[in-house]
């Protein structure tokens, strides 16, 4: 599967929950700054340049 792992898409951000890989694959929704931030922290995206777009797109 080649997917982006984090994207904007209708003012919010999506992005691939890593920390359900590889059991199972779902996409988490954020719409706000300090739910992005939260995403961040609680390691839903991993990698620094998934994070670095995430913070970007936040």
């Amino acid at each position: 599967m080649n997917s982006p792992s984090v994207w904007w898409e209708e003012d919010t951000v999506r992005m691939v929950d890593q920390r359900l890989l590889p059991l199972r694959y779902e996409i988490a929704t954020f719409d706000n700054v300090a739910a992005v931030a939260r995403a961040i922290k609680d390691m839903v995206v991993r990698g620094a340049p998934a994070i670095g777009v995430t913070a970007a797109y936040g």
